[in-house]
């Protein structure tokens, strides 16, 4: 498979899971994080995933958090192409069969069409693929965004910048487990959600050009309002893609705070809400308040 491919495909698995939960009380994107013993401080970023570095090129305050910290943590560390090729594709392919096989030749057609419109590749290029696979290319694709091989998307640049320049980088849990979470449900489902996207896609993509200004602004408020009011999202995926893995997280994030300085970045979907990671760390003992990215 392109790197190229690969690299959209990182991306828009993280950005199905980036926008969710319930509303908090205050916005913002950054936060600092103290109390509870700490001896320095450690801050949170939230991302959008789809989002190229030189978003950062206008926040100095940002920046200074980032370039201060020792530690880079994100939702998993991202490692070089071959290796996350490696890991992903036995979750990103069909097994004995091809997607031709799973839909109807009149569903084939129909969201060969759409792909073509929206990819400039036809669904052929895309048959060993699961369609959960295929749904995720073309979210990336009618999503709004502006990642490229010379503007990486931002988790992919603060590790690799991270790196770069000395600090320690970690994940919360591995490129195994993310993608098992959205790409080994059962194939019916994957089939019947695929096909939502692509009869709904210009209704998808409105919605995420409100969601992505939503997350320019830094109104977790609006974020949480637009998904609320969304028919894609239910209760059983916001539980097993934010809420359970927010309680997850949180529960290893004492020993890196622990460590001092700590940059923690992950999808903006994660931080709002009761049991979002904002409240969640208040309710463990630390403080927590918004800072400026500027």
């Amino acid at each position: 498979m392109k790197i190229k491919l690969l690299n959209l495909i990182i991306a828009a698995l993280f950005a199905l899971q980036s926008f969710a939960q319930s509303s908090t009380s205050e916005n913002g994107l950054l936060w600092e994080i103290s109390g509870k013993g700490l001896q320095e401080k450690s801050y949170l970023y939230g991302t959008y995933h789809l989002m190229g570095k030189s978003f950062t090129d206008t926040l100095p305050g940002l920046m200074k958090v980032f370039q201060n910290s020792k530690l880079v943590i994100g939702e998993i560390v991202i490692e070089d192409e071959m290796t996350m090729a490696q890991k992903m594709m036995p979750y990103m392919t069909l097994q004995g069969k091809g997607l031709n096989e799973v839909l109807s030749p009149a569903e084939f057609s129909e969201v060969d069409a759409v792909m073509k419109a929206k990819t400039g590749a036809p669904l052929s290029v895309y048959n060993a693929l699961k369609p959960a696979t295929v749904q995720i290319i073309l979210v990336a694709k009618i999503a709004p965004g502006n990642i490229s091989p010379e503007n990486p998307g931002l988790d992919i640049f603060f590790q690799k910048e991270g790196a770069k320049t000395g600090k320690q980088v970690a994940g919360l849990e591995t490129i195994e487990k993310q993608s098992a979470l959205l790409l080994n449900t059962p194939i019916e489902k994957q089939k019947k959600d695929l096909l939502k996207t692509v009869r709904n896609n210009e209704r998808y993509a409105n919605e995420s050009k409100k969601l992505f200004e939503a997350y320019k602004s830094e109104n977790l408020s609006q974020i949480e309002k637009l998904i609320r009011e969304s028919p894609d999202s239910s209760a059983e995926q916001l539980k097993t893609l934010l809420t359970d893995r927010n309680k997850e997280w949180v529960k290893l994030l004492p020993d890196f705070f622990n460590k001092g300085n700590v940059f923690l970045a992950v999808g903006a979907g994660h931080l709002p809400g009761k049991e979002g990671i904002i409240e969640l760390l208040k309710s463990a003992g630390y403080t927590l308040r918004p800072v400026s990215l500027k």
